[in-house]
């Protein structure tokens, strides 16, 4: 019996149907076609939820937690069952399952004994506006795989939901992962939560135009000040002192996570095997260090065959590096993998002169 199916004995009666929901939804995703990455989310996520189901079957848990967590478990759950409707396409569905994988990483900080309820019902209800309105734009297709390069996506209309709930997932998740004083904590939560109710009228389609167009505009001076606070959240903690080959590892696993595929496809065409361009690649799934000057490249291909290639960091990082600009790090991949994609560029520059992009800038 897994840690998910004990808790069905203990949660009220109407969450049964959502254990059913997420063991199902475990099940969905061994099939060999799912990719790597979209596999390790549903777990993520539903390990986080479970942390959450076994709080609402504790009778010792403050009522109003278990109250306020209920929705939350239903919501994610359903996202997550969404991931898989036949009609979603393939980047859609990753971007959806990384969203929700990112807002359920919360749950451990929200179910900790000491930490305050305004903090709790913060958290919360950004994640829920947040899985909300991308499950519904994936449903919708006004989320589009293709368009979540977020310089495209703060241009172009209803896109700008999904550009803004992508910074959301990452706020939340760093909140929640990143130590950090308790004031910009309360802060950083804060200034999304804010963002969160607007991005719930942003995405409305009952909103009128004038009142989309005013919450978008108060929405782009919003973001920047919640980039400034999680980039404020990374400085404070320092730069990672890995060694470069683990900081390269753990920044190409946070892009090819979060930028589309196709996009890296096309980035990296002259990095990978030549074999691997006419079959197409499905998923690239991580990179692994190998020593100071290499990374071995896992992937899935169109066909699911997996395949792996050694890579040279500073090839590798120096094109990833143009698929997310230094305006955009932080916010799109959040704290603190993007301190790892800045140490990264800093031994590139400083030990082989070798310029990454913008994010030294």
């Amino acid at each position: 019996m897994t840690r998910l199916d004990e808790t069905k004995g203990d949660v009220p009666e109407e969450l049964v149907p959502t254990v059913d929901e997420l063991t199902t939804t475990l099940e969905a995703v061994q099939d060999p076609k799912t990719s790597p990455q979209d596999r390790q989310g549903v777990i993520e996520s539903v390990k986080q939820l479970t942390i959450a189901l076994k709080a609402i079957g504790d009778d010792s848990t403050p009522p109003k937690l278990r109250k306020r967590l209920i929705p939350f478990v239903k919501q994610a759950s359903a996202a997550l069952k969404v991931g898989y409707a036949r009609r979603v396409p393939a980047e859609a569905r990753s971007f959806l399952l990384m969203v929700v994988k990112r807002t359920t990483s919360t749950l451990s900080m929200i179910c900790a004994p000491r930490t305050p309820q305004k903090l709790r019902d913060q958290l919360i209800a950004t994640s829920e506006v947040v899985n909300h309105t991308v499950s519904s734009g994936v449903l919708n297709h006004t989320v589009s795989s293709g368009e979540l390069n977020p310089t495209v996506a703060a241009r172009s209309g209803t896109e700008k939901s999904g550009w803004f709930a992508l910074q959301l997932s990452a706020a939340v998740q760093t909140a929640a992962a990143q130590p950090m004083p308790r004031e910009k904590k309360d802060a950083l939560v804060g200034t999304a939560y804010k963002q969160s109710k607007q991005l719930k009228v942003l995405s409305d389609h009952k909103t009128s135009t004038k009142d989309r167009t005013e919450a978008a505009k108060d929405m782009q001076n919003r973001s920047t000040r919640l980039r400034h606070q999680q980039e404020a959240a990374a400085s404070a903690q320092g730069q990672p002192k890995d060694p470069i080959g683990k900081a390269a590892e753990v920044c190409t696993n946070a892009i090819f996570n979060t930028v589309p595929e196709h996009r890296i496809a096309q980035r990296l065409q002259n990095l990978i095997p030549d074999n691997w361009t006419p079959k197409g690649v499905k998923d690239f799934w991580k990179a692994r260090a190998e020593g100071d000057k290499m990374l071995d490249v896992l992937a899935q291909l169109q066909n699911d065959k997996r395949v792996h290639a050694p890579v040279k960091i500073a090839s590798l990082i120096t094109q990833l590096a143009k698929l997310v600009s230094r305006s955009e790090l932080f916010s799109t991949i959040g704290s603190p993998d993007s301190g790892y994609c800045q140490a990264t560029a800093m031994y590139l520059d400083t030990d082989f002169g070798i310029a990454v992009g913008t994010w030294l800038e």
